[in-house]
């Protein structure tokens, strides 16, 4: 699309996705919802925690005394929040849940693996085009190879049932960490078409780490604080792309961009290789019994 046509165009691919969705959600089977009193303080402290943060991030790199403030702002923000829920029996701030070791292991786990992911993710473009000098249609089909094999390894899910979730996560990051080293340091410019097998690692890693890494997540929380334990998978995912696109903006702002690029490749692989490391500390789930 950005061959032939300007950015906000990206955008509309969500239209048909979208609606898509929206269609199939009537086959999803329909669970009532209970009634409970909005806590619109505490609404407002989580909006303010994330809103310092992000926006903050937004301006490090140009106003970074401001972004310290904010960030402290934020900070006080999320003490008073924890504070607050941490008495309730369901609190916002899913506290009950993050005391569980698997649970929490699994979470920093996934902000680690999604840091490492976007950093390399982000910066891979910039080195296919100006480091390789790749037009912009030849770096997306180069980059296409990641999100199929992810998809493809995502279909292993039942592979995934009779196997240990934290040899898995090891074995996943530690693929996608293989995979961004690569694509970060191995000499291609004689041979760019060793890009494919190295995205489609990073792919088969990340496919097998999160399919994984979710399933040991949603599985340590008791059944009736799944919606809980969906939101703060959520905010893993988002807490760790942020972080890792804002690595590649610092870098991009601090070091000159023939190198700042392959340098947040590299750093996404020593990221990833930490989650799979850090999936290894948990309470392993047992494999389930399918005979």
């Amino acid at each position: 699309m950005l061959s032939h046509l300007a950015w906000p165009w990206l955008y509309a691919v969500n239209l048909p996705l979208g609606t898509g969705v929206m269609l199939a959600l009537r086959a999803a089977p329909q669970v009532g919802g209970r009634t409970s009193r909005l806590d619109t303080f505490s609404i407002g402290l989580n909006c303010a925690v994330f809103g310092f943060v992000v926006f903050g991030a937004e301006i490090a790199p140009t106003a970074p005394v401001i972004a310290v403030a904010l960030f402290a702002f934020g900070a006080l923000a999320a003490v008073i929040l924890v504070r607050r829920e941490k008495p309730k029996a369901k609190p916002l701030v899913p506290l009950d849940l993050l005391g569980r070791r698997s649970f929490r292991i699994s979470i920093v786990a996934s902000v680690c693996c999604f840091t490492g992911q976007a950093a390399g993710l982000l910066a891979l473009p910039f080195y296919l085009q100006h480091g390789l000098g790749q037009s912009p249609m030849t770096a997306g089909l180069y980059m296409t190879v990641w999100p199929l094999s992810v998809a493809a390894t995502a279909l292993a899910h039942r592979f995934v049932a009779r196997t240990s979730t934290s040899l898995l996560c090891a074995i996943g990051g530690g693929t996608l960490s293989i995979g961004l080293a690569a694509l970060a340091f191995w000499p291609v410019h004689d041979a760019p078409l060793l890009l494919i097998p190295f995205t489609a690692l990073c792919g088969v890693g990340f496919g097998l780490f999160q399919v994984a890494n979710n399933r040991n997540m949603f599985l340590a929380a008791p059944r009736e604080r799944s919606a809980a334990a969906g939101a703060i998978q959520g905010v893993a995912r988002l807490s760790g792309q942020t972080t890792g696109a804002v690595l590649v903006t610092l870098l991009f702002a601090l070091v000159p961009l023939d190198a700042a690029d392959r340098i947040a490749i590299g750093i996404g692989a020593a990221l990833t290789l930490a989650a799979g490391f850090i999936s290894t500390l948990r309470e392993n789930l047992p494999p389930e019994n399918t005979s």
